[in-house]
């Protein structure tokens, strides 16, 4: 009616969120902390110290490498072994940017830690900390380390309903058909009440499920803490881990996304 007003709310991606800061492609600005930055230098608490442990050939991380860094920021250098990045002790670098483009990064991680004791924040390229030993992340409790979580959660999401539709619509005979010229009707399944399974309903299970729904399928989501999910609107239906939970997901599901992170106790 006029002059009513709705206050229409979003719910989290994780009620765990409000705990902890990350940057989501969904929920929020790009650009918005170098434009802070820009309008007020005079905000900057400290100086941003680069040191990049990575394959200096790398094109992915040419935005840090080769591109403009926010106001009191600034890359030392770049490297793929301490004795690469020795050199830099003078300056005291005080952030460590990890990419999987370096080998042996799992080795080489401790050695720089020692090697530049300065070292106050550690930040990996990836969403995905396979690559790293889980002893060094834990031995080094008292500096934070930071991921990609959310940078790609947009762009695998679309990608699983991609891959949905590839057998629904058997993509394969379309493409047959297209190449041999031959415009025969066939008959495809829909998506819209199918279920997809998600294994590990995290930042990128959540995006996927948001997709799907606007496909009308249903969700069932597993992951290791059930009970931050039960009100959440795009499942219907949340269950722990166990082996009789993942049996009873892909008991019921079309589809099975596995978006859990690799760690010891979900491999294999």
């Amino acid at each position: 009616t006029a002059g009513s007003t709705r206050n229409i709310q979003t719910p989290r991606a994780d009620p765990l969120s409000k705990e902890y800061k990350y940057w989501n492609r969904e929920e929020s600005k790009h650009g918005e902390y170098a434009y802070l930055l820009d309008m007020s230098p005079w905000s900057v608490k400290r100086e941003a110290r680069i040191v990049s442990l990575s394959d200096p050939n790398d094109s992915a991380n040419d935005a840090l490498h080769k591109g403009k860094l926010p106001y009191s920021s600034q890359l030392l250098g770049v490297g793929k072994t301490v004795d690469e990045l020795k050199d830099l002790a003078d300056k005291e670098p005080n952030v460590l940017f990890v990419s999987p483009s370096c080998p042996r990064a799992c080795l080489v991680l401790p050695q720089v830690l020692e090697a530049f004791p300065t070292i106050e924040w550690v930040h990996v390229r990836s969403a995905g900390l396979d690559f790293l030993s889980p002893e060094e992340l834990q031995s080094n409790s008292s500096i934070p380390f930071t991921n990609a979580k959310g940078a790609f959660s947009s762009s695998l999401a679309e990608y699983t309903m991609m891959s949905c539709s590839y057998f629904a619509k058997d993509l394969p005979r379309l493409m047959r058909q297209k190449q041999a010229q031959n415009w025969e009707k066939y008959d495809v399944e829909e998506l819209r009440g199918k279920t997809l399974g998600v294994v590990g309903y995290g930042d990128i299970g959540r995006a996927t499920a948001k997709l799907a729904n606007a496909y009308g399928m249903r969700v069932v989501a597993l992951r290791r803490h059930p009970e931050i999910s039960v009100n959440d609107p795009l499942c219907d239906k949340v269950l722990g881990t166990g082996k009789a939970s993942l049996n009873e997901l892909m008991a019921e599901s079309d589809y099975v996304v596995c978006s859990a992170p690799s760690t010891v106790s979900t491999r294999g």
